[in-house]
């Protein structure tokens, strides 16, 4: 009988902790961690994969993000003609137009401009080459010892300015392309809006998002043109008045250079300075850094965050990675496209219960669903 008796049997413990050993002998917990590193490995490796591919095929990818972010910057000016009382047809049509003549217009300034440049390029080095010795007298008359030279090689400036043509002509290319493309995408745009209003991919945890994320876009987008806009009028207008060749296309690039802060009005004012030096002498090119110093701190830290209210604020830091990552990754059409493409990233992440944790470290504000972040009583004044 005492066999039988219940002292003999295994415990609850012992019972459970048989129950849940594995194949293996591994334990449920042990099988789990297993199962979480393999995840972790597995998404590392297509990550990787993704981003060689991508590196890859960057010549087409390229332009196609292109046409993405100019599609995103015409949909605000449709949105302004819907409002103002026309209709989606009509506005539409004046979208369009509006994109061809100014985007065709653009990418054939950069093409002629960065041809002429790269003919011209014999010239500005031997005009670049007599600037320095007047350099260092000026140098040497505000009471500063050594030459220019000694600090900026003038082999530097010309290889940045064979630099900047080839990248002007590049961009330029490609834009052309990015232009019929965001016109195709606008003609489409009501189509794919009617299926987003009747629940298409609304059981998709991004798909069902998409309307919030689009909003916060092209609320970040507006703002952005606005500052944009103040910054490259400024520095065009300093350099119109200084006599910087091709003033209207390092402008134009300014424009575009600041959707990424800091740093891309930094990059932009680099060509126009190199000339203003070959052609004007020092101080012009100063005048120059100065200005675009000016412009830089008072964009970024008095109107970007009157202008911004709620809209999306991007770490410094992310800024700064994500610029120079796409660089690498798509070429010079990636400086273009690193802030649009982050921005949707950010924007996707926060739209998710499980990853907003993730763009709140991404950003400088608090984490909230995208249709929770809305301008601001300024940014929205027409």
């Amino acid at each position: 009988m005492d066999g039988l008796s219940g002292d003999n049997r295994p415990s609850g413990d012992t019972a459970i902790a048989r129950s849940t050993k594995m194949p293996f002998g591994l334990s449920t917990e042990e099988m789990s961690g297993a199962t979480s590193l393999a995840v972790i490995v597995a998404t590392s490796v297509a990550l990787g994969i993704l981003v060689f591919l991508t590196h890859w095929a960057a010549p087409l990818l390229a332009p196609m993000l292109l046409g993405l972010m100019l599609t995103a910057l015409a949909t605000p000016l449709f949105a302004r003609f819907v409002g103002s009382g026309r209709s989606a047809t009509v506005a539409m049509v004046i979208t369009i137009g509006v994109l061809v003549i100014v985007g065709g217009g653009i990418a054939l300034l950069s093409i002629y401009s960065g041809r002429q440049l790269t003919e011209s390029l014999a010239l500005y080095t031997d005009e670049l080459l007599l600037r320095y010795p007047e350099s260092s007298d000026t140098l040497a008359s505000l009471g500063l010892a050594g030459g220019l030279g000694d600090v900026v090689p003038p082999e530097l400036l010309v290889t940045g300015l064979s630099t900047a043509a080839s990248v002007v002509a590049e961009v330029g290319g490609n834009l052309a392309f990015a232009v019929v493309l965001a016109a195709l995408l606008l003609v489409d745009g009501p189509r794919l809006a009617r299926l987003v209003g009747t629940g298409v991919g609304s059981q998709n945890p991004v798909f069902r998002e998409v309307p919030a994320i689009v909003r916060s876009a092209i609320t970040y987008f507006t703002i952005r043109i606005r500052v944009n806009a103040i910054t490259a009028g400024g520095l065009l207008v300093v350099m119109l008045v200084l006599g910087v060749d091709d003033a209207l296309l390092w402008a134009i690039g300014a424009f575009f250079l600041s959707f990424v802060p800091y740093v891309g009005l930094v990059l932009a004012l680099i060509p126009p300075v190199i000339l203003a030096f070959a052609e004007s002498g020092l101080v012009p090119a100063l005048v120059i850094i100065i200005a675009g110093a000016i412009l830089n701190v008072v964009a970024e830290n008095v109107l970007e965050p009157s202008m911004t209210g709620k809209a999306l604020k991007l770490s410094t830091w992310v800024v700064f990675v994500m610029f120079f990552f796409t660089v690498w990754l798509l070429g010079p059409v990636g400086a273009l496209v690193a802030m649009p493409i982050t921005v949707l990233i950010v924007l996707v992440l926060k739209g998710n219960e499980r990853t907003r944790w993730i763009a709140s470290i991404l950003t400088r504000d608090d984490p909230a669903p995208p249709s929770e972040i809305t301008p601001s009583p300024m940014a929205e004044a027409k």
